[in-house]
């Protein structure tokens, strides 16, 4: 029964310890990218919004270029909302 316990409170604790971990960051859906969008320039038209942690693009492997969207995680999610409310249907990037 202690073991079970044990694997319990692990269990939780990295539950916990991941809940955290998202609350601190906050990332967004980028659509509309332009399939010649790099995770640099993602990041970089973002970057004025705050403290751009990642910029991942979807790739469509078969095709080995860009599905036209991706993501934008910030350290602070008002970055995020801030980011959002400005680049919300801007031209391309």
């Amino acid at each position: 029964m202690e073991g079970l316990r044990q694997i319990w409170c692990q269990q939780h604790r990295s539950l916990s310890q991941l809940l955290f971990l998202r609350s601190i960051s906050s990332k967004i859906f980028v659509k509309g990218l332009a399939f010649s969008t790099t995770k640099e320039k993602l990041a970089e038209a973002f970057s004025e919004y705050g403290n751009v942690l990642n910029a991942d693009i979807v790739l469509n492997k078969a095709k080995n270029r860009s599905k036209g969207f991706g993501y934008v995680t910030f350290a602070k999610e008002e970055e995020a909302r801030k980011a959002q409310m400005a680049m919300n249907g801007k031209a391309r990037i």
